[in-house]
């Protein structure tokens, strides 16, 4: 089933402490003027943020096509091993529209560098909000259309994305055209690349916690900077 979801930009909005984590520091290390300049921005935040998210059901049989997009993925990868042993799958495309973007432009060309900087800090930890926030209403309408399989209430969904995880980020290119994700005022440039900014794209994959657990052992993980697979497995092993 298509769907295109205008959401509550409040559920989008990043608390203190997840714009701490995003930033890797511990609460005891943010002076006065540092949680001041943080509670500026996540009311600015707050105010110009516009989520808007396009799924699309999917048949897991036609990942390994789409997955190939550009022939530019690492040789291994996690994600078409989970892919594989999903209950179910969804495509999905999320924004949060062109004011965060004019703004943090704004702010660095009228020399406000740090209310830019944190806005692009805030919006990356907004972002992961809206990311996982798709992936709980997919969840939700699945209990909802299964809820006499037993099995359903046990699954978890993650979503995961081109340039992340050996999945080459050109990959956004087949992702967007076939969710013709232009309706929610979504563009790619030549170097893949979405518009507007801290835009996201992927797959949501429905399957039991274990199926989404790998170590990262994979080639590409020594070179990996974010490691953002093992914060987004803690947040999936703490959803109900």
């Amino acid at each position: 089933m298509r769907k295109i979801y205008e959401l509550d930009k409040q559920v989008i909005v990043p608390t203190y402490m997840e714009v701490l984590a995003w930033q890797k520091m511990p609460e005891r290390s943010a002076s006065p003027r540092v949680k001041q300049l943080m509670d500026d921005t996540i009311g600015l935040f707050g105010e110009l943020v516009a989520p808007r998210g396009l799924v699309d059901d999917f048949e897991t049989g036609e990942f390994p096509r789409l997955y190939e997009g550009m022939g530019l993925n690492a040789p291994d990868g996690p994600v078409p091993l989970i892919a594989a042993r999903a209950n179910a799958t969804a495509l999905m495309a999320v924004t949060m529209g062109d004011a965060l973007a004019v703004k943090s432009n704004d702010l660095f060309l009228h020399g406000k560098v740090s209310l830019g900087y944190m806005l692009n800090v805030v919006s990356s930890a907004g972002a992961e909000r809206l990311g996982r926030r798709m992936c709980r209403l997919f969840l939700e309408r699945l209990r909802l259309e299964s809820s006499e399989a037993p099995e359903i209430k046990n699954l978890k969904v993650q979503y995961y994305c081109p340039g992340h995880c050996g999945w080459h980020i050109s990959g956004q290119e087949k992702l967007l055209v076939a969710l013709h994700a232009d309706e929610i005022g979504i563009s790619l440039n030549k170097h893949y690349v979405m518009h507007p900014f801290k835009s996201a794209s992927g797959i949501m994959i429905a399957a039991h916690l274990e199926v989404h657990r790998f170590r990262q052992g994979f080639s590409f993980c020594a070179e990996c900077r974010e490691h953002k697979c093992v914060e987004r497995f803690k947040l999936l092993e703490s959803e109900n």
